[in-house]
């Protein structure tokens, strides 16, 4: 028996095209829901429900097709319809059945992260800062990029924030490594 080696990058894609998807589908799938593999990962759902299909020119090496979605991404709705037209080629789609749509298609309410207004320092960062400012323990004020997908924030004036931020080192995978260690 002859011995398989796949030569080339790997790819982390599990389904079928776009083109796969809705070429077999009544009406080009109009109304039913299509989701990407890769967002699979979060907890919240992420999924597409297809609005209008249009093909495009045949191009080399992958066929496209321009796709206007209803996009839910993270568990938030997308104010406006989207076109997939870029990513169409990648073989990372799945349709979802009709008896499957109802309970994937369930918008849970995340609630937003409130991180503290200022973190302690790294331990050796702080002792030089002590030693240089004079103050028994330095903190550094949190800056958080805020992104139109984001759902964190740092905490206003007497808020409690939800997000404990410490420097350590965390819980080991294996915690007998560290017996006698302070962590």
């Amino acid at each position: 028996m002859a011995t398989v080696k796949y030569i080339g990058r790997t790819t982390d894609f599990r389904g079928k095209t776009l083109w796969e998807i809705v070429g077999n589908l009544k009406n080009f799938g109009v109304g039913r829901i299509v989701v990407r593999s890769m967002f699979e990962r979060y907890p919240e759902p992420s999924f597409m429900k297809i609005v209008k299909v249009e093909a495009l020119p045949n191009e080399e090496p992958a066929r496209k097709v321009r796709v206007t979605v209803e996009k839910t991404f993270r568990g938030q709705k997308s104010p406006n319809l989207v076109q997939i037209k870029s990513v169409s080629y990648k073989a990372d789609y799945r349709l979802l059945s009709k008896h499957e749509e109802a309970s994937y298609c369930k918008l849970v309410e995340r609630s937003a992260k409130v991180f503290p207004r200022e973190i302690d320092l790294p331990p050796l960062l702080q002792e030089f800062i002590a030693r240089e400012t004079g103050k028994p323990a330095p903190k550094v004020p949190i800056k958080l990029k805020v992104g139109r997908e984001s759902r964190y924030r740092v905490a206003k004036e007497g808020e409690q924030p939800t997000v404990e931020v410490t420097m350590n080192i965390g819980k080991p995978a294996s915690p007998t490594l560290y017996a006698g260690c302070e962590l």
